[in-house]
């Protein structure tokens, strides 16, 4: 089995993606062996209302027979932000919440990002942070959203002790300053971005905070899922067990899903 924790659903205002629909994700799981998905929406980040973009994921995720796992983002800038949290949480039973600050004009250290870390704390829901949507390199001159930075990651990890983080589409990450911050236990990691076999990027953090706190992630629908795939290949050296959990297994217990 197969849990991907980085994709997701919708039009992307910059460029022509491919499998932006459930349908045509579900078709692009099916050829690739992948059983179920994370999927935030990509209208929540671009809709001036974020949580029109929620009600057209869920209602989207409803026929995948729970293979697409739909996840809230709140945008803490928009009044009424706390009652679609609740909404969220309460009638569609979100299993995260999404925050995209870079987006959304925000900082996690600020009076909106601390308000809305605070609150998906008091849930006990993980909040899911994507560091960047796209290289910088290759965006649309429109889009100027800066990439998160560790250093405000990890500022909100020791501001919010409690609070589990899914980490998506993220590089750099450290293990030990990851520890420092207080993350061991309480983080999962996609290695969408990271390198398993020249820099073995993956592996040295799964020797610093443990084999739970990796999963598989493709960043679907901007990249191709087939490195995703060569990456869990490569870490087949490790125990079968650990194979295991990378594939599905921590995702399935970090958001509390059914198996």
């Amino acid at each position: 089995m197969i849990i991907d924790v980085n994709a997701s659903l919708g039009h992307y205002p910059f460029r022509s993606l491919r499998c932006t629909t459930a349908e045509g994700m579900l078709a692009l799981m099916d050829r690739n062996g992948i059983d179920r998905a994370v999927v935030t929406s990509l209208q929540a980040v671009f809709y001036r209302d974020a949580h029109r973009g929620n009600e057209e994921l869920f209602e989207a995720a409803k026929a995948s027979a729970g293979r697409l796992i739909p996840v809230a983002t709140v945008n803490p800038t928009y009044v009424g932000w706390e009652r679609d949290l609740a909404d969220a949480v309460e009638r569609w039973k979100t299993k995260a919440v999404a925050l995209t600050p870079e987006y959304h004009g925000y900082t996690l250290t600020d009076a909106h990002g601390r308000a809305a870390l605070a609150r998906i704390a008091d849930y006990g829901l993980p909040v899911v942070l994507r560091q960047r949507l796209e290289d910088r390199r290759q965006r649309h001159a429109w889009d100027r959203a800066e990439d998160l930075t560790v250093a405000a990651l990890l500022a909100a990890a020791a501001a919010f002790p409690k609070l589990k983080f899914l980490l998506v589409n993220w590089a750099g990450l450290d293990g030990a300053k990851l520890m420092q911050a207080g993350l061991n236990g309480r983080c999962l990691v996609d290695f969408a971005r990271m390198q398993v076999v020249y820099r073995q990027d993956a592996l040295k953090l799964i020797e610093t905070l443990g084999v739970e706190s990796v999963a598989f992630g493709s960043h679907l629908p901007f990249d191709y899922v087939a490195s995703s795939l060569v990456k869990l290949a490569n870490v087949e050296r490790l125990r079968p067990a650990d194979v295991e959990r990378i594939a599905w297994r921590n995702a399935a217990e970090f958001l509390g899903l059914e198996k």
